[in-house]
């Protein structure tokens, strides 16, 4: 039995389970909204409040690997961690208090666990498709298919850093969104290359953000995605389309009154939908799947 902690800049993620085969048993799962890049992601580094917090989360994870007698640890830092200039101060703290020894990753080892993860949720297309993962510090952008990973980068422009530069009214303003729009016009020249390369058929969004859209589109639009495995569904682009009419237009308040919306992605849905969207046009596309797994599924299957 092994445990996969995957410590993202707005969320720390335990995952105890164990691999048979080609399934994965689950035993436990809990995620605590840590908010580690909070007042600092763009300065690189980890704020007080958020370092703490960051400590509070992995000293509640340690009770519970203790409690189902854990064979093995594997614990990633991410964006927030591996870009902070206290970053390594937070590894040591980690270790000195909670006995849990984190290995940062890469941007591209980050990329291959998420695509790997996604690779065993369903059957995906002999066709490319471009696996998409928004993280509260990077997005990672993979293009394959069944067989192999064809493209991959990790961009440091997740949702955290967007909300920091751009969001600050709510609803958002149009020109917040053109500001976001111009903005990622220039961070992704490389991928709109990869995308006019290899032409991906299909976006499919790893958990997260996009777990939010199928909930929302579950319970609040009353509409029933198309299930593809026990682990992913299809969102009808017509509902796509009105799930991001909603987070544009909608207040914070208006946002955490949603059925399908957890409270800790209420801040940042709105410009993690404005990235959706770009992504979704530079692609033109109009199939949009939703993954449950991603990075710490991925890491049981490597």
């Amino acid at each position: 039995m092994k445990a996969v902690i995957d410590l993202g800049t707005n969320t720390f993620h335990l995952f105890i389970a164990d691999v048979k085969g080609d399934v994965l048993i689950e035993y436990f799962k809990l995620q605590i909204p840590v908010k580690l890049g909070k007042g600092g992601i763009n300065n690189n580094l980890i704020t007080g409040d958020s370092f703490e917090r960051g400590l509070l989360a992995l000293n509640e994870f340690k009770k519970y690997i203790n409690q189902f007698g854990v064979d093995e640890v594997l614990a990633f830092a991410t964006s927030a961690i591996r870009n902070a200039k206290n970053g390594p101060d937070f590894i040591d703290a980690v270790k000195v208090q909670c006995g849990i020894t984190i290995t940062s990753i890469t941007g591209d080892q980050e990329a291959m666990y998420i695509y790997e993860g996604v690779r065993h949720s369903f059957t995906m297309p002999a066709m490319p498709v471009l696996v998409m993962d928004i993280g509260g510090g990077s997005v990672e952008f993979i293009i394959g298919n069944r067989q192999e990973i064809l493209y991959k980068q990790s961009i440091e422009i997740g949702a955290a850093r967007l909300l920091e530069k751009f969001h600050k009214h709510n609803p958002i303003t149009e020109a917040e969104v053109a500001q976001i729009n111009q903005y990622l016009e220039e961070v992704l020249v490389a991928f709109k290359e990869a995308v006019h390369i290899y032409k991906p058929i299909a976006v499919v969004g790893a958990a997260g953000s996009f777990e939010t859209l199928a909930d929302v589109v579950l319970k609040d639009l009353a509409v029933i995605p198309l299930t593809l495995s026990k682990h992913a569904r299809e969102i009808r682009f017509e509902d796509f389309e009105i799930f991001v009419e909603v987070m544009k237009t909608s207040t914070l308040e208006q946002r955490s009154k949603l059925k399908g919306m957890v409270d800790f992605r209420t801040e940042m849905i709105t410009v993690a939908t404005v990235l959706m969207d770009v992504v979704m046009k530079v692609c033109g596309v109009k199939r949009i799947i939703v993954s449950d797994y991603s990075l710490k599924e991925g890491v049981f299957f490597s």
